[in-house]
């Protein structure tokens, strides 16, 4: 079964992915020839690279996963759900005919990460199909649904002595510029903020470069310590610049869209060029904030990943800033994505840069960026925002 489509995924994974050298011998000595459900079989494949952006998309995706589980002690709740038959805090004691304890023995690949705070449950769902509650109910756990587990608005409060931002996500680029800008005044005399990018899925680091002004003081220099290398195959060159063109049309005149034509002009002057290597001595960049005497709290988890990351690990160079909560996903030593068709249903999703700190044994797989302050999961999240709370707290002391 799949045959078109595992022999297009090998070819991918050695012709296009930018990790296929420093993988080699496990791509070579995976397994495909047992693929019967294709999307959680070819996953638990892909996930003994430990590349979280390397992954099977389902771009049908007819019927959503209909929660969104937390593991604690060995016990599986539900943190979130679009089911109106499950509800939050739900425990789950099996998933399909088998316990929790039967899944996380036997299932390693598709939990993808080794630590237990940060199992991740989608995939098994998925293969799965069912969960049994606690009050012994059987649920299907798929739905026809227009709501989403995660939320996608941006969105810039001002409460009585604080700025809450929410960014759910840095795919927007227009959107959350146009927020900030009309956001500004408030931005600028404000002098506490709260910034939740839990469960931040990603998207462009230029989508939320607007709002350092607000975060850094002025004149700030931040270095970059390495460089990226690209695999610029055609497939990646072509996609991007029609994906830029796009873009492009749609942006106001301004330093983003000149960094944006920088970045299309550079897919064209390396146009099936294969792997280039830039430089890791990289010139700081200047931040040219207006930040003064401010608190900025920043809440991460551990489903803050890509963009997400890089956001985290940029403000934790103010002085202003603290991060709570827990470290995020750890999506970036791969990164910079295409999307590769594998049949009408199916595509990869495949990375096309490779971090530069990985020769220098520098790497934030399967431990993200680190929070200031560690607040571990515990079934209190259940029923109040316990790293809410925590934040507002921070901005009375």
């Amino acid at each position: 079964m799949f045959k078109s489509e595992l022999e297009l995924l090998s070819k991918y994974l050695i012709e296009e992915y930018v990790g296929f050298d420093d993988k080699k011998d496990i791509i070579t000595s995976m397994n495909f020839s047992n693929i019967h459900d294709f999307f959680p079989d070819v996953t638990e494949q892909l996930n003994k690279l430990h590349d979280p952006h390397l992954r099977i998309i389902d771009k049908l995706n007819t019927k959503k996963i209909s929660i969104l589980c937390k593991n604690h002690n060995n016990r599986l709740f539900v943190v979130k759900s679009i089911d109106p038959d499950i509800s939050i805090g739900s425990e789950i004691i099996k998933i399909g005919e088998h316990s929790i304890q039967d899944i996380i023995e036997n299932e390693a690949d598709l939990l993808f990460d080794p630590n237990p705070e940060r199992y991740e449950w989608h995939n098994v769902l998925r293969k799965y199909k069912t969960v049994t509650i606690k009050n012994g109910e059987v649920k299907n756990i798929f739905i026809a649904s227009n709501d989403e587990l995660y939320d996608e608005e941006y969105r810039i409060e001002n409460h009585d002595d604080y700025i809450f931002i929410r960014l759910p996500d840095f795919k927007n680029v227009n959107a959350l510029h146009e927020l900030i800008k009309q956001n500004r005044n408030l931005l600028k005399r404000s002098k506490k903020f709260i910034i939740d990018v839990r469960d931040n899925r990603g998207g462009s680091d230029f989508a939320y470069y607007p709002l350092l002004e607000y975060i850094f003081p002025p004149g700030y220099i931040l270095n970059i310590d390495y460089g990226l290398t690209f695999n610029y195959t055609k497939k990646y060159c072509d996609y991007m610049i029609s994906k830029v063109d796009k873009d492009l049309m749609k942006m106001d005149e301004g330093e983003t869209k000149e960094a944006f034509k920088e970045y299309r002009k550079r897919m064209s002057d390396n146009y099936g060029k294969g792997m280039i290597k830039f430089s890791d001595d990289i010139e700081p960049i200047v931040l040219d904030g207006i930040a003064q005497d401010i608190k900025v709290i920043v809440i991460a988890n551990e489903r803050c990943g890509s963009s997400g990351d890089n956001f985290v690990e940029t403000v934790k160079h103010s002085e202003f800033v603290t991060v709570i909560g827990r470290a995020t996903k750890g999506m970036n030593d791969y990164s910079n994505c295409s999307y590769l068709y594998l049949n009408d249903q199916f595509d990869l999703l495949c990375p096309y840069s490779r971090y530069n700190g990985l020769d220098h044994g520098v790497s934030m797989a399967l431990k993200g960026i680190s929070p200031d302050i560690e607040i571990p999961w515990t079934t209190e999240e259940l029923s109040r925002d316990v790293l809410l709370e925590k934040a507002i707290k921070m901005l009375k002391e």
